[in-house]
């Protein structure tokens, strides 16, 4: 922190998460470094090259009104970035990057 007041307690329970979100992002991009050193330099063309612009769904959502207040003060382009951010968990979902609700049995077992 920059400055010398302690946190509060909602900034000190904002802090461990944002900690343990950098320490699984980092094992994340070292793991995805490893990856990537088998993965063809084409592979990583092909969005540039080929675009496509998908066909959206409007469809009404509830979000928590702090997430929401946050994109929003990021300015134009806010919904974009949501659904970016979506399509990030939905890919990693898919490919068995994080866990799915539909990758575990009922014990929480591994499927």
């Amino acid at each position: 922190m920059t400055n010398d007041r302690k946190r509060t307690k909602l900034e000190e329970r904002a802090y461990a998460r944002a900690v343990r979100e950098l320490h699984e992002l980092e094992e994340w991009s070292r793991q995805r470094k490893l990856r990537e050193a088998h993965v063809p330099e084409e592979w990583y063309r092909i969005e540039r090259e080929v675009p496509v612009r998908a066909k959206k769904a409007r469809v009404t959502a509830a979000f928590d009104a702090d997430l929401v207040r946050w994109y929003q003060s990021l300015g134009h382009g806010y919904q974009a970035r949501m659904n970016r951010v979506l399509r990030t968990y939905m890919l990693l979902v898919i490919s068995k990057e994080i866990r799915g609700l539909g990758d575990t049995d009922w014990k929480g077992d591994l499927i």
